[in-house]
C-alpha cells in the first residue's frame, strides 16, 4: 500500500487480513482479532490515509484508545515515522495532533476524555481496545458527532467478556439487519501473524480460559476464578439461553438482591417441572420499593411470591419499618431466603444452572452477569480470595442466589410466605 502526500511516499506493508479491512467500504466496522493481529497497525494507517485524501479542507479524525497515555504509547511513534519531515505535516505534541497540508488533523484521544470531543463534528472515529472504553463515549458522544457529516467509526479490540462497547457493537453488527454495519472475528491462526512454536508457548502458559479469550476471540471464556461461567457456556451449547416466554400454567417467583444507590436487582423465575427458567431480569437504581412495584404491575405477567434475603427483617431509621413489611404494605406475598454461607449459595445456585433456561432478550443482564461473576484476584500473591469480587455482576448474581436458597417449592425448614397476595396487574 502506497500513499503519495506532498512530493512523499508513505508505503504500509499489511497483511491479506488487513488489507481487507483497509479496503472495506462498511461505515460501522467491528474488527474482533485476536492479539497480534495488527488491529492498530490497520486502523491507524487507514485513519491516516483518509486524512491524505479527504476532500475536504477540514476533515476531522480521532483515533481512541482506553487512556490517553496508551493512545500516545501506542500510536504516536507510528505517526513521527510515517510522517516525520514531510513539508506541510505538523505535530502537536500536548495534544496529540497532526495536521495535514489539505486541512486534515487526526487527532489521539484516551477513553477517559471522551467528553473532550462534545461539540466537534467528526469525520472518521476508531475505538481501539474498545472492550475497555465507556460506552458513553459512542453512544453519547461520538455518534451524534458523525450525524451532520456522515462520518465512519470503527471499532477494534480482543474480547474481554460480553459486558462492554467491544461486545456490544459486535452483537449489534450480527443481529441487526442494518447494512451499514458489519463485523468479523479474526483468531490467531486466521491471523498468521504468530508462529506456530509462539502459540504453543502461549497454550502452555496461559490457562485455558485467558488463551480461548485472547487467542481465539471467545466471548465466552471463563474469566479467572468465574464461579458459573462453564455452566452458562454449557447452557448456551445446550441452546437453553433462548426464546423462553412466560407460561400462565405456572407461578413466577421474583427474587431481589435489596440496594438503594448501587442497584436493586431483580430476577424473574418459573420453574417448570424440573427446570428453572429465568424469563426476566432488571435493576434499578436510587429507586424506591413503590416504584419497583408499580413497574412490576406493568408487566406481562403476575408475581406470586417476592423472595427477599435474610436482611430484609432489619428496621430502617427512617420509617421504623423492615423492607418487608414495606413490600408487605403493597401488597406483596413474600418469602425470605435463609441467611447462610455465601459459597453453600453459590453451590446450590450451581445446582440449578445445569438444566436452567434463560429468555435470550429479557433475561440478558443475568446471563452476563452469571458468566462474569468471580472471585477477587490478588495479582501480587496470585491467589484467589474466599470473597466474590464486588463489581456491576454482583447484585443480578446474588439475586440468582436468593432465588437458588429461598425458591418456595424447596423451603423444608417449616417457614411460609408471609403477605396476603402476590403483585397482579
Amino acid at each position: 500500500m502506497l500513499l503519495s502526500v506532498v512530493n512523499a511516499n508513505i508505503s504500509f506493508k499489511l497483511k491479506p487480513h488487513q488489507l481487507r479491512a483497509f479496503e472495506s467500504e462498511t461505515r460501522f466496522e467491528v474488527r474482533v482479532w485476536a492479539r497480534r493481529s495488527g488491529k492498530t497497525f490497520y486502523t491507524i494507517s487507514r485513519q491516516v490515509a483518509r486524512c491524505i485524501q479527504a476532500q475536504v479542507s477540514d476533515w476531522r479524525a480521532y483515533y481512541i484508545a482506553p487512556t490517553r497515555v496508551q493512545a500516545k504509547g501506542i500510536t504516536w511513534s507510528y505517526l513521527t515515522a510515517w510522517l516525520g519531515g514531510i513539508p506541510g505535516v505538523e505535530f502537536n505534541i500536548q495534544e496529540l495532533s497532526v495536521s495535514f497540508p489539505n486541512g486534515s488533523r487526526l487527532q489521539l484521544l484516551g477513553g477517559e476524555q471522551y467528553d473532550t470531543i462534545r461539540g466537534r463534528w467528526i469525520d472518521d472515529a476508531v475505538f481501539d481496545e474498545c472492550a475497555h472504553i465507556p460506552s458513553p463515549a459512542w453512544t453519547q458522544v461520538v455518534s451524534p458527532a458523525l450525524a451532520d457529516r456522515k462520518g465512519r467509526a470503527t471499532f477494534t479490540g480482543t474480547p474481554n467478556g460480553r459486558h462492554n462497547l467491544l461486545y456490544e457493537m459486535h452483537h449489534y453488527a450480527t443481529t441487526s439487519s442494518d447494512p451499514e454495519w458489519s463485523s468479523d472475528i479474526l483468531d490467531v491462526y486466521q491471523a498468521g501473524m504468530v508462529d506456530e512454536l509462539e502459540i504453543k508457548r502461549l497454550k502452555r502458559q496461559l490457562d485455558e480460559a485467558e488463551f480461548n479469550q485472547e487467542m481465539l476471540c471467545s466471548w465466552s471464556a471463563a474469566m479467572r476464578g468465574a464461579y458459573y461461567a462453564k455452566l452458562m457456556e454449557q447452557a448456551e451449547n445446550d441452546k437453553r439461553i433462548c426464546v423462553t416466554q412466560y407460561d400462565d400454567a405456572w407461578p413466577v417467583q421474583a427474587a431481589v438482591d435489596l440496594g438503594w444507590s448501587d442497584g436493586m436487582a431483580c430476577t424473574f423465575w418459573q420453574k417448570v417441572g424440573t427446570q428453572h427458567r429465568c424469563i426476566m431480569a432488571k435493576e434499578y437504581h436510587a429507586t424506591a420499593i413503590p416504584e419497583i412495584i408499580a413497574d412490576w404491575r406493568s408487566m406481562p405477567f403476575p408475581i406470586d411470591t417476592v423472595i427477599l434475603p435474610h436482611d430484609a427483617n432489619v428496621h430502617e431509621l427512617g420509617t421504623g419499618l423492615t423492607r418487608q413489611e414495606v413490600f408487605h404494605s403493597l401488597g406483596c406475598q413474600t418469602v425470605i431466603a435463609p441467611k447462610q454461607g455465601i459459597h453453600e449459595g453459590i453451590e446450590q445456585v450451581r445446582q440449578i444452572l445445569k438444566t436452567a433456561a434463560f429468555d435470550s432478550v429479557n433475561a440478558a443482564p443475568l446471563v452476563e452477569a452469571l458468566l462474569s461473576y468471580r472471585s477477587s484476584f490478588d495479582e501480587v500473591k496470585g491467589v484467589h480470595s474466599m470473597k466474590p469480587l464486588h463489581d456491576w455482576s454482583s447484585h443480578l448474581a446474588d439475586s440468582a442466589r436468593y432465588y437458588a436458597t429461598g425458591r418456595q417449592e424447596d423451603m423444608m425448614w417449616g417457614s411460609q410466605p408471609t403477605g396476603s397476595f402476590g403483585v397482579y396487574a
